[in-house]
């Protein structure tokens, strides 16, 4: 096969593995950054 088209795989084969790793870390960290602020309030009242 031709590097080029091996090389356009190896890449494709990164983001289809960083892209959804990233996503759910982000939204994870939004949601334990989001729970960590309301369980403060609540420890104020």
């Amino acid at each position: 096969m031709n590097q080029h088209i091996d090389l356009i795989y190896f890449l494709s084969s990164l983001v289809m593995v960083v892209l959804p790793l990233g996503v759910f870390s982000w939204l994870t960290y939004l949601v334990i950054k989001t729970y960590r602020r309301e369980r403060g309030q609540q420890n104020l009242r």
